[in-house]
């Protein structure tokens, strides 16, 4: 009884591999997982990950490794773009810009010298403040152009508008007046009147 554990212990050692032989057994057929896991990584990155993460930008197909360098050139030129619209704003003084700014500003406002003329057209002529009246104010190129009747003054209607032409002329500002055509004509409502068109140019 005695002699039978020291038997099944004594083949059981003999059957045991030992390290190296454990080691020989797996080697190759880890070595063999590795390269089949290897191959795989390799097919999947050059082959399914293109596909799969493939971008469309403006209809054409971008790879993920060419978005850093599009997203660099994007940023390049709309840096480029922001540079050319600051130099086309700033500085005032010598961009397109600046010019249209200054030529705006250089320009009479129409409303202001519409109560300008209005004024005048009341107090050259105190006696008879209804005589000249004012019914439409343009701007062309460097002129103001201004349509208006002289009535309520009879048979005198040219001479007022005479006088309300060398009023205007005199006014701040006005470098020359040209004189209207002057005519006088009888209408049945307001009686003698006399149109007229001026043209006003500023210094």
């Amino acid at each position: 009884m005695t002699n039978i554990p020291t038997a099944i212990t004594g083949k059981l050692r003999a059957e045991m591999p030992g390290p190296r032989e454990v080691l020989r057994r797996v080697l190759f057929p880890f070595a063999l997982f590795s390269v089949v896991l290897l191959m795989l990584f390799v097919l999947s990155w050059y082959l399914l990950l293109p596909r799969f993460t493939r971008v469309e930008l403006h209809g054409v197909p971008q790879d993920p490794t060419r978005l850093q360098t599009y997203v660099e050139g994007v940023q390049a030129e709309t840096k480029k773009m922001e540079e050319k619209r600051l130099a086309l704003i700033l500085p005032l003084d010598q961009s397109p810009y600046g010019v249209l700014v200054q030529e705006k500003m250089s320009q009479p406002s129409l409303l202001s010298f519409h109560e300008q003329l209005k004024n005048v057209a009341r107090t050259f002529l105190p006696e008879q403040s209804q005589a000249v009246v004012l019914q439409s104010i343009s701007w062309e190129c460097d002129t103001v152009v201004v349509t208006g009747d002289v009535r309520n003054v009879g048979l005198q209607s040219m001479a007022v508008l005479a006088q309300f032409v060398s009023a205007v002329r005199v006014m701040p500002g006005i470098e020359r007046v040209d004189f209207p055509s002057f005519t006088r004509e009888r209408d049945e409502t307001i009686g003698f009147h006399s149109p007229f068109t001026i043209r006003i140019h500023f210094s």
